[in-house]
C-alpha cells in the first residue's frame, strides 16, 4: 500500500510527512513501545504503531528505515521530535484509535 493511501485509509492527522514519502510503498506493521524491541524486530518499509511521542523515536525510525510512525491513542509528538523527523525526513502521522483497532483495519491490505 501506497503511503498516502495508507494515510487515507486509516484517516491519520500528519504530523511531519517527509517530501519523498508519498509513493513509499509500506509492506508491514509493527506495534511496539519498548524501543529496543523495535529495534531488533521492526521490518523495512513497515508502519510502526506506539505510544512513544520522544525524540528517540525518531532515530530508531531511521535505524530500521520504518515508512511511517503512528502514534496512537491520542499521543501528538514533541516540538523536538517533529524538528528532528523534518530533518531526517521522517514520516509520523497519529490517531485516536488504538494499535489493534488500526491493526484490524489494516488486515489483509499489507
Amino acid at each position: 500500500m501506497k503511503m498516502l493511501e495508507f494515510i487515507e485509509y486509516l484517516n491519520l492527522n500528519q504530523f511531519c510527512c517527509s517530501e519523498y514519502s508519498a509513493e513509499r510503498e509500506i509492506t508491514a506493521a509493527y506495534c511496539g513501545d519498548l524501543l529496543s524491541d523495535v529495534m531488533g524486530n521492526a521490518p523495512p518499509d513497515s508502519v510502526w504503531f506506539t505510544i512513544q511521542s520522544h525524540l528517540n523515536i525518531v532515530a530508531v525510525a531511521q535505524l530500521r528505515d520504518i515508512a511511517v510512525v503512528v502514534l496512537i491513542n491520542g499521543i501528538e509528538p514533541d516540538p523536538q521530535t517533529l524538528d528532528k523527523a523534518k530533518i531526517l525526513d521522517i514520516t509520523i502521522c497519529g490517531s485516536g484509535k488504538t494499535s489493534a483497532e488500526l491493526c484490524m483495519a489494516l488486515a489483509g491490505k499489507l
